[in-house]
């Protein structure tokens, strides 16, 4: 048995469709809603409010539309680097731990395993090759072409070439 969207519900998903960083609040406000309720459809979307706050920074600040890098998903290379850029600058270190610390340890751990030498950059090249593994798998999924930019970008940083 499949269940059916509430008007209400109907109403707070529209609007969003045309303010996707609207705060709960402004939903509540909005549409007439408790915030509670807003707040819990907020948190089935997904998606972080930040991609989509530098989603509308990147098509503000654009000059020209990227229409020759738009798949059939909709997705432009500028959106990928966008997202994996906000992906890798935002501090995440409460979470996971500092960048390099965390890509050192990783190292380390392969090495034990591996009983070879691995560096944090070596991470980094591998972690981009589990996404394209995963791309020859499925290619429209943004989530690997984003994540694999990401770990490139952590990677040259890591190397500290002069760019």
């Amino acid at each position: 048995m499949t269940s059916k969207a509430s008007p209400k519900a109907d109403k707070v998903w529209a609007y969003l469709v045309d303010n996707k960083t609207a705060t709960p609040a402004q939903v509540a406000k909005a549409t007439g809603v408790s915030y509670g309720y807003a707040y819990k459809l907020m948190q089935k979307i997904g998606t972080p409010k930040e991609v989509f706050i530098a989603e509308e920074e990147a098509k503000s600040t654009a000059k020209k539309p990227l229409t020759s890098g738009v798949n059939s998903e909709g997705f432009s290379r500028g959106q990928i680097l966008d997202t994996a850029k906000s992906y890798v600058t935002k501090d995440r270190a409460a979470d996971h731990g500092g960048m390099e610390n965390n890509f050192s340890r990783i190292a380390d751990y392969w090495a034990v395993h591996l009983d070879h030498p691995v560096s944090a950059t070596d991470v980094a090249v591998m972690m981009t090759l589990l996404k394209v593994a995963r791309i020859n798998s499925n290619p429209k999924h943004p989530d690997n072409w984003v994540d694999g930019a990401g770990y490139m970008a952590c990677g040259g940083e890591l190397a500290g070439g002069d760019f």
